[in-house]
């Protein structure tokens, strides 16, 4: 369990599945969207985490993290969605995940995708010192959308 002043992240309880979905169905113009099922695997196989605020230690959002056991040390940092926005749950969270990532896990590398429209999210990770590295564009031709690929590299 990792934590700071606002949130404390730890590893995501079967129980708070169908919570979790509601964030994501909440969400779902910036996160692709996964079942049950998809979860229950995630949880099993990778690095599954949620996200609680301190005090009333409520469920605001969730993590998923692919290739912690990678031996080039390059970690996908492939979600994060936060129900409750505009009070730092998201800074506190990328902060956290760097974190676990470099010290925890020994990464090299964090990375992600971040759709081009999203602009917030691409402002925060910025802020956080990610890096833009390239710009994809997905979808069928009438329906194209860009997806910039971020990281950070350990410097410590």
């Amino acid at each position: 369990m990792e934590q700071t002043e606002k949130i404390l992240i730890k590893k995501t309880d079967f129980k708070d599945l169908n919570k979790i979905i509601t964030f994501e169905k909440e969400n779902s113009q910036f996160v692709q969207q996964y079942d049950i099922a998809e979860h229950k695997e995630i949880l099993e196989n990778e690095c599954h985490l949620s996200i609680f605020k301190k005090g009333n230690n409520k469920l605001i959002g969730h993590i998923i993290l692919n290739g912690i056991s990678d031996h080039k040390k390059s970690i996908e940092f492939r979600r994060i969605v936060i129900s409750e926005k505009g009070f730092g749950y998201g800074k506190d969270s990328i902060e956290l995940i760097k974190k676990i990532c470099f010290e925890k896990y020994n990464a090299n590398r964090i990375w992600l995708d971040v759709y081009s429209d999203n602009k917030r999210a691409i402002q925060l990770y910025e802020s956080l010192g990610f890096l833009k590295e390239k710009v994809v564009q997905i979808g069928k031709e009438s329906n194209l959308r860009g997806l910039w690929i971020m990281s950070i590299d350990n410097n410590i």
